[in-house]
């Protein structure tokens, strides 16, 4: 029997600008068990907003518990988990070199 996918989780994510932000960023998300399926992100000099689509490792693991941690990190202004029609579709068929 072949186990079921986790469902999508849909989040956005306001931080400023700043030398490393958006890679601790994406460290807490992967260390807290969520792999990026998909991200839009748009940025000026100041800040930056992030839209994912994250996949979680196991049932186990909550976007909620994994956005306040990413909410400790001094760079981060606001994390929103967004309810109802996907913002950010997966990518399914990606081309290859």
């Amino acid at each position: 029997m072949i186990a079921p996918t986790p469902s999508l989780e849909h989040v956005r994510i306001e931080f400023r600008c700043a030398e490393g932000a958006l890679r601790r960023i994406l460290g807490v998300i992967e260390a807290r068990g969520f792999a990026v399926r998909s991200m839009q992100m748009g940025s000026d000099e100041d800040r930056s907003i992030m839209m994912l689509a994250l996949a979680p490792q196991d049932e186990s693991r909550r976007v909620e518990t994994m956005l306040k941690q990413v909410e400790r990190l001094h760079e981060t202004e606001a994390t929103i988990r967004l309810n109802g029609a996907p913002a950010v579709a997966e990518v399914v068929n990606v081309a290859t070199l």
